[in-house]
């Protein structure tokens, strides 16, 4: 911020597997907050033959969390992040939800729609429509 940079942030839905993935939407969101973005997004990991975490996977050492585990990932990251004013958006292809608002403005809403998609009030991206 003092070079007069905007900052971005991505962050990695499923990135943590099963095994990690409430401290990974914890730390996305502490470090949302402490790089206080301009923007901030979310992709969801998709995990491709032949790559070193299918491999891993292949051999049981990283599952990939379910839709209602990624969603959760999803709102506790917007939960929990404090940036001062983010443009927030879930629009790419590889998401289940697409979203978008400001944080913090927008946050009770998009924490709302997300909430309403784990309980299948709004439909999901089908997975044949995730493709990249």
């Amino acid at each position: 911020h003092a070079a007069g940079l905007k900052l971005s942030v991505i962050a990695l839905l499923g990135a943590g597997g099963v095994a990690r993935s409430e401290a990974h939407a914890a730390g996305t969101a502490a470090l949302v907050t402490a790089m206080d973005p301009a923007f901030f997004a979310a992709l969801t990991l998709t995990i491709v033959p032949g790559t070193p975490i299918a491999k891993l996977a292949a051999a049981g050492r990283f599952t990939l969390p379910d839709q209602a585990a990624l969603l959760g990932e999803l709102r506790t990251m917007v939960a929990q992040a404090r940036p001062t004013r983010a443009l927030f958006r879930t629009n790419h292809a590889s998401n289940y939800l697409p979203l978008a608002g400001q944080l913090p403005a927008d946050r009770d809403r998009i924490v709302a729609l997300i909430d309403a998609a784990l309980d299948g009030r709004i439909p999901l991206r089908p997975e044949r429509s995730r493709g990249l």
